[in-house]
C-alpha cells in the first residue's frame, strides 16, 4: 500500500531520476551538437493561433502510462502517429506528447513520430531539469514546452522561459497552487497551465483549476490539465475563462481506432466551442464591437484581420504619436484589402481632429474609408454631407473620486445633450467615450470611471475607450453596456516601435484582446444586451431597454 509520505515523493522521484537520465542522454555532446539539433529542426508551428480563436480548445495527450493511472496501452496497439493522426481528424488544437521515460514511458522518437504523423503544433512534455534539454526538444519537432514552475526558483524559470522561446518554443508553464501561480506570472510566460492534480501526491481536486483561475489575469492563455473526463467539465472550464484544456487518460482509454479516438475527440471539442447565434440568439446582442486604433504598419493590420476585429483606425491627427501621412495610409488601407481576401474587410476609420470640411470629404474620397472618427472641437454641421458614418468623440465631464449618484447622472444627462446635437445633425455610427479632459487630442489611455461610463451608455449607444488591454475588457464590459470597444495603447508593447518612433501592435496581444472582448457576454444572458435602435428622439432607454435611431 502506497503511504502519504511515498506519494508526496512522487515529483521529486521523477526529477531526481530525470536529472540522471539526461546527464547520461547528454554525455558527451557538446555546444555544437546542440546548435546542430536546432539546425535540424523542423519549421516552427504557431503554437498559440489555435488557442486565440474563439471558445475553449483540446490539447490532445499521447503516454504510454503513468504513476497514477498505469500502462494505458500496449506496445502493439499504440500507435504514436495513427493516433496523432485520429486527434486532428478529431479536430484537436494542439498534439501533446510525454517524453520522459521512466515514469511515463515516453520517449524523443514518440515526438518525432507525431510531429511527423501531424501538421497541428505538438507540445513536449518532458521534465526540464536542464536547460540543454531545450535545444533537444525543439530538434525533435517541438513546438512548445512544458516547464513545471513547482521545479525551479523564479529567476531559473524566467531564464528558461527565455531560453525556450529563442530557440523559437512557447512555454507553457504548468502551476497547482497560488505560489505557483505567483511564480508562472513573473516567468513572462504568455501560456499557463492549472493543474487540477498536485504533483506531489498525484491527488486530483476537479475544482482546483476553476479556483485558481481568478488568480491569472486574462492576459494570458489559461490550459486546465488534469482529471478532465467528461464533456460537461470542458463546458464549466470554458465558461470560466479557460482557452484550452489538455486531456490525456480520457483520450487513451478511448481504444486502439482511430475513428473512436477521433470521435472521443471531437466530443469534446464540441462542448469547447462557443454557442453559435442559431444555439443562442441573443448572443449577437451581447456581443461588442472591436475597433483596434492607431495601426502604424503592415503587420498591425494583418495582425487586426487575423483577430477578426471589426475596424482598424487610421490616425491622421498630425503631431500626435501614432500619426500617418496620407501615403503611409493610403499603403496601410491596400494591405487591409489585400490581406482580407474574399472575407469582409474590417472597416477602415479616419481618425481625424479639427480637419476643415472640404479636405476631410478629399480624405474620404482618396482612402476610400468606410467611416469617420472626429476627435476634435468639430462642429454638428460639420457632419452633414460627407456620406460616410461618424463617430464623434465626447469629452467626459469631471467627477470627485467618489461621487454622489446624482453628479454621475447630471454628469450622465451632460453627455447626453451633447450627444443628442450631433445625433441631429446627422451622426449614425455610436458616440466614443474615453478618459480624455480635453486638454490633448485623440485617445488618451486613461480609462471612463466605471459608474459614468454605464449611466452614459444606458441613455445612448457607446464604444468604450481609454485604459482598456485583455487583462481588463472583459470585467469592464460586464459593468458597462457599451456597444464595442476601441483599443490602442492596450494592444501594444513597451519598447516596440518603428523607425519613427511610433507604437506598433502586438499580434499575440490584438488577437488575445478581441477574443477576450468577444467572449466577455458569451456566458453570461442576464448582462444587458446590445439595445435596439427605435427612435431618433429616445436618448434614453425605454422600458425594453431601446434607443436611438434607426
Amino acid at each position: 500500500m502506497t503511504t502519504t509520505r511515498q506519494r508526496e515523493s512522487v515529483l521529486s522521484d521523477i526529477a531526481e531520476r530525470r536529472a540522471v537520465d539526461v546527464a547520461r542522454e547528454l554525455e558527451g555532446l557538446s555546444t555544437s551538437d546542440l546548435d546542430g539539433a536546432l539546425g535540424a529542426a523542423p519549421a516552427t508551428r504557431d503554437a498559440l493561433a489555435p488557442l486565440l480563436r474563439p471558445g475553449l480548445h483540446v490539447i490532445a495527450e499521447i503516454k504510454r502510462r503513468s504513476p497514477s493511472a498505469g500502462h494505458l496501452g500496449t506496445s502493439t496497439d499504440l500507435d504514436i502517429a495513427a493516433r496523432a493522426r485520429a486527434y486532428e481528424e478529431g479536430g484537436a488544437a494542439i498534439v501533446s506528447v510525454l517524453v520522459e521515460g521512466a515514469h511515463f514511458g515516453g520517449s524523443l522518437a514518440d515526438l518525432r513520430a507525431a510531429r511527423q504523423a501531424t501538421a497541428l503544433p505538438v507540445l513536449a512534455k518532458d521534465f526540464v531539469v536542464d536547460d540543454r534539454q531545450i535545444p533537444l526538444l525543439r530538434g525533435a519537432g517541438a513546438d512548445l514546452i512544458l516547464l513545471l514552475a513547482t521545479l525551479h526558483p523564479a529567476r531559473r524559470l524566467r531564464r528558461l522561459v527565455e531560453r525556450a522561446r529563442d530557440v523559437g518554443l512557447e512555454p507553457l508553464v504548468e502551476a497547482h497552487d497560488s505560489r505557483t501561480v505567483d511564480a508562472a506570472l513573473a516567468s513572462g510566460t504568455r501560456l499557463i497551465g492549472l493543474n487540477n492534480r498536485d504533483l506531489r501526491s498525484l491527488v486530483v481536486d476537479p475544482d482546483r483549476a476553476e479556483r485558481l483561475r481568478s488568480l491569472v489575469p486574462d492576459d494570458r492563455l489559461v490550459v486546465g490539465e488534469s482529471g478532465v473526463s467528461e464533456t460537461q467539465m470542458v463546458r464549466r472550464l470554458r465558461a470560466a475563462g479557460f482557452d484550452a484544456v489538455l486531456i490525456g487518460e480520457a483520450l487513451m482509454r478511448a481504444g486502439a481506432e482511430a475513428e473512436a479516438i477521433a470521435a472521443r475527440v471531437r466530443a469534446f471539442v464540441a462542448a469547447g466551442r462557443q454557442p453559435s447565434d442559431d444555439e443562442d440568439p441573443a448572443a449577437a446582442g451581447r456581443r461588442p464591437s472591436v475597433k483596434i486604433c492607431g495601426v502604424t504598419d503592415a503587420n498591425g493590420v494583418i495582425a487586426a484581420i487575423a483577430a477578426g476585429a471589426d475596424a482598424i483606425g487610421l490616425n491622421l491627427v498630425p503631431g500626435t504619436r501614432r500619426a500617418l501621412s496620407m501615403t503611409e495610409a493610403a499603403g496601410l488601407a491596400r494591405v487591409c484589402r489585400l490581406h482580407a481576401g474574399s472575407s469582409r474587410p474590417p472597416r477602415l476609420v479616419a481618425v481625424v481632429a479639427g480637419m476643415p470640411v472640404r479636405e476631410l470629404a478629399s480624405l474620404v474620397e482618396a482612402l476610400g474609408v468606410d467611416a469617420i472618427q472626429m476627435h476634435g472641437d468639430e462642429h454638428p454641421d460639420d457632419i452633414k454631407g460627407l456620406w460616410r458614418p461618424v463617430t464623434k468623440a465626447l469629452r467626459m465631464p469631471s467627477l470627485p473620486a467618489h461621487p454622489p449618484p446624482e453628479a454621475i447622472e447630471a454628469a450622465a444627462e451632460e453627455v447626453a445633450a451633447s450627444a443628442a446635437r450631433y445625433r441631429t445633425a446627422g451622426a449614425t455610427d455610436p458616440f466614443l467615450i474615453d478618459g480624455g479632459d480635453g486638454s490633448s487630442i485623440g485617445g488618451t489611455g486613461r480609462p471612463v470611471p466605471p459608474v459614468l461610463a454605464a449611466a452614459v451608455a444606458r441613455r445612448f449607444p457607446v464604444v468604450l475607450a481609454g485604459g482598456l488591454d485583455a487583462a481588463g475588457v472583459a470585467g469592464t464590459l460586464r459593468a458597462v453596456p457599451a456597444v464595442g470597444v476601441d483599443v490602442a495603447s492596450g494592444v501594444e508593447r513597451p519598447g516596440l516601435r518603428d523607425d519613427q518612433g511610433r507604437p506598433l501592435k502586438d499580434p499575440f496581444l490584438v488577437r488575445l484582446f478581441t477574443k477576450r472582448a468577444r467572449a466577455a457576454r458569451q456566458d453570461l444572458p442576464t448582462v444587458p444586451a446590445r439595445p435596439e435602435p427605435v427612435d431618433i428622439g429616445l436618448t434614453q432607454p425605454d422600458a425594453a431597454g431601446r434607443w436611438g435611431a434607426k
